[in-house]
């Protein structure tokens, strides 16, 4: 396999497929804003997710560039994650990923907000500082996993869809909704396609209902964000979340572990470099993160809005 640490040569944008996603090498261009975004953009439509390397861009490079691609970004209200803040002034499209002051543990494959809607289309990754050791993120392409899951678990995932169900307590939904206004948020989730109950306690319970994967031009992509939501109510312990089959039967825990292992054969791990950027399409890829103790760790993100022309996704 060949790793993301590896230079690629030769051409100017040197292209070097991996076991997911693809290596771009950006060393030729002058700045990042003379870069031909014609190749990243073809790259990005075969392999679903490319990482370009030789940019050395700072936060304020990495705004800059992801503008050339879209002009419109979502901030992360309904996003489950409260220590997301935003990594550029006040700029809240500009999102810390580490974030805390603990050492953090590793983070399953997962699509981006796919318990919630909206979601993004596409997202822009860029690393300020890796960790010393560990740290990497993780990509798998959806489509690769689709097609290598057994039949059994495609049929049962053909049959049903999913449901995500989380409770926040007062506290916590009015930093998700970022509103201590139940009406606004009540509405917000209405015109989302969300069921929210208010509980008794001034908390409130929120439940999605989708299916476990998306049509794409290059076939199914399982792409979802059972993996993390199952290891946080199984592994974790924790009441606040679940996911279940739309019936409410659960979905059983030697499928997980092999849905686990299955995606971890696929997985490539992003060895990250300071200037480093990657574009992932969500449709297509789920993404993860190693675990790392190095409280440096710096990687900061964007989530698009729309499709970057040209998206696998279609």
């Amino acid at each position: 396999m060949t790793s993301m640490s590896d230079t690629a040569s030769a051409s100017p944008m040197a292209v070097t497929p991996l076991r997911a996603g693809a290596l771009l090498d950006a060393r030729a261009a002058d700045t990042p804003a003379r870069l031909d975004l014609g190749p990243v953009l073809r790259a990005y439509q075969a392999y679903g997710a490319v990482l370009l390397r030789g940019l050395d861009l700072d936060r304020r490079g990495f705004k800059d560039f992801t503008e050339r691609f879209l002009d419109r970004f979502m901030d992360y209200v309904g996003g489950a994650d409260n220590d997301r803040s935003s990594a550029y002034g006040d700029d809240n499209t500009v999102l810390t990923v580490t974030g805390g002051a603990v050492a953090k543990l590793a983070v399953p494959l997962h699509g981006e907000m796919f318990y919630t809607q909206p979601r993004p289309a596409a997202l822009f990754f860029c690393c300020i500082t890796p960790a010393a050791e560990r740290g990497e993120t993780t990509l798998c392409d959806g489509v690769a996993l689709w097609n290598a899951l057994p039949a059994a678990i495609q049929n049962r995932f053909d049959a049903q869809k999913i449901q995500y169900r989380r409770i926040y307590d007062r506290d916590t939904w009015h930093k998700v909704y970022r509103s201590d206004d139940l009406a606004q948020v009540e509405q917000r989730c209405a015109d989302a396609g969300l069921g929210l109950r208010a509980r008794d306690d001034g908390g409130i319970e929120v439940t999605h209902v989708c299916h476990a994967w998306l049509p794409t031009t290059a076939g199914k992509a399982f792409v979802n964000s059972i993996l993390p939501w199952a290891a946080r109510e199984y592994v974790a312990g924790m009441a606040d979340s679940e996911v279940r089959f739309e019936d409410g039967s659960e979905l059983p825990v030697d499928m997980l572990y092999e849905i686990h292992g299955i995606a971890d054969e696929l997985t490539q791990n992003v060895d990250w470099q300071p200037g480093d950027v990657a574009l992932v399409d969500n449709r297509r890829f789920m993404h993860g993160r190693r675990a790392y103790d190095d409280l440096r760790r710096d990687i900061i993100m964007r989530l698009g809005a729309a499709p970057l022309e040209g998206a696998a996704g279609g």
